[in-house]
């Protein structure tokens, strides 16, 4: 026993606007499910690229628990102020002795990861700001 009978149309093509309708309707949804998806997966993304670049061994826990009075907390900062700045640093644009150190932590010779890639340090940024 079929499930559907293949002669009937699912969508009477002779209608191109209720063609349109159930296309505008389907790309809605997706497009909504798009949306409503990202803070999640930035969540657990963000929370493991800060651990696995060391971020948390300068700026603490979430980012609120800095090892020394010259390291700033950055957690629940904004995502825009938290990726500028580090982007600043990282690129050796800093122009403190601790944003130095920073840019240094992952240019040195005895560094073999490279620094966190853009879309990386984006994701960090919005963990971050939430936070």
């Amino acid at each position: 026993m079929a499930f559907f009978n293949r002669d009937i149309p699912i969508v009477d093509s002779s209608k191109p606007e209720k063609i349109m309708r159930i296309v505008s309707a389907i790309t809605s949804a997706a497009l909504f499910a798009l949306i409503t998806v990202p803070p999640a997966a930035f969540a657990d993304e963000g929370s493991e690229l800060y651990n696995y670049f060391a971020c948390n061994n300068c700026h603490g826990t979430k980012g609120k628990d800095p090892v020394s009075k010259v390291v700033p907390k950055i957690g629940g900062e904004s995502s825009e102020h938290i990726y500028t700045e580090a982007k600043k640093i990282l690129s050796g644009k800093g122009d403190t002795k601790e944003s130095k150190i920073m840019h240094s932590a992952f240019y040195s010779p005895s560094n073999c990861d490279s620094p966190p890639t853009d879309e990386q340090l984006k994701t960090i940024a919005m963990w971050l700001s939430e936070q």
